[in-house]
């Protein structure tokens, strides 16, 4: 049992996708795994796909009564799980065919660590891949699999984010969240960040190269709908003043600069929706920026990014924080 792995599902409708999820596990290259498929209240013709994996041994299904929200599902899976450790896969993502086998092997080679974050291949809606993002943003500071000390890994939280930029390939230690505490079921779209944070000043973190899942992005993801509504506006600045603030970041001198170029992204979609949104709520996300992080410098890091940001418009490159 010690590094047996419960591959965690969370499910809300998306009956085609969940489908190639499904078959990457079942086509895992090892086996011994288990799935947990935590129903959040999908329609019936998903519900029928996830009965029918029932007939796997390896598999336990939960549906919830009343939909709890991607957190708050994950939440309530944390006392579900039966193995010791948890691998997060979206119903829009796919796993590697070695990725089960890899991860193990991760487990043994750092006994210490309790979580491990992996890179990831970039799909499109189609299952076409796309640009290594992912791959890029590692490469910055990561460019091979290594073990970081606690709390040695907010630094890159703050330079970069929330690092993995999607859940899917999380792997956690079920211990981690007795120290960590859970997920932030009331937020949607900067929860995963916002743990990271909380997990990484608790255990040494194994970020792991070797990509072991697909991640889909598409205009039907969770993140796509939060950016619509100004849902990560508030969240992403939150965490931004917190590290900001937070002592063991207090000597690194860049951190502002950091926080800036996290929230100038804020402020680009706060510009771009005012025809949209009308001018008050603009005005309240303004004023979310000057609390939080600063509005002057904000636009200023803006700024400095509009000749690059229109050089690749219509790429999929981002724009990568600064050094």
């Amino acid at each position: 049992m010690r590094d047996l792995i419960t591959i965690v599902l969370p499910v809300y409708g998306r009956s085609k996708l969940l489908r190639e999820a499904l078959e990457s596990v079942y086509v895992q290259d090892d086996p011994d795994w288990r799935l947990l498929i935590a129903d959040d209240g999908s329609d019936a013709m998903t519900a029928e796909l996830i009965q029918q994996q029932r007939s796997d041994s390896r598999v336990k299904v939960v549906r919830r009564p009343k939909n709890l929200g991607l957190f708050g599902n994950l939440n309530a899976v944390i006392d579900e799980v039966e193995t010791p450790w948890q691998l997060i896969l979206c119903s829009d993502d796919c796993l590697e065919p070695q990725a089960i086998g890899q991860l193990r092997k991760a487990i043994s080679s750092a006994p210490q660590t309790r979580l491990i974050l992996s890179s990831y291949h970039s799909i499109d809606a189609n299952g076409d891949f796309r640009t290594d993002v992912n791959g890029a943003f590692y490469d910055r500071f990561s460019p091979s699999t290594r073990l970081f000390e606690p709390g040695a890994l907010l630094q890159p939280l703050l330079q970069y984010g929330s690092i993995n930029g999607n859940i899917t390939g999380l792997l956690i230690r079920q211990s981690l969240f007795r120290d960590a505490g859970p997920w932030r079921a009331d937020w949607s779209q900067s929860a995963d960040w916002e743990w990271l944070i909380r997990a990484s000043t608790q255990t040494y973190v194994l970020v792991r190269r070797e990509p072991i899942a697909r991640v889909r992005v598409h205009e039907g993801q969770l993140s796509v709908s939060n950016r619509k509504l100004h849902r990560e506006t508030l969240e992403t600045l939150e965490i931004l003043s917190g590290l900001l603030r937070h002592p063991q970041l207090q000597r690194c001198g860049l951190r502002r600069r950091w926080a800036t170029h996290h929230a100038q992204f804020l402020l680009w979609n706060v510009i771009k929706a005012l025809p949209r949104v009308g001018i008050q709520e603009t005005l309240q996300q303004l004023v979310l920026i000057q609390q939080h992080v600063g509005l002057l410098p904000t636009a200023l890091a803006l700024l400095s990014t509009l000749p690059r940001r229109f050089r690749i418009r219509g790429t999929a490159h981002p724009l990568l924080p600064p050094s």
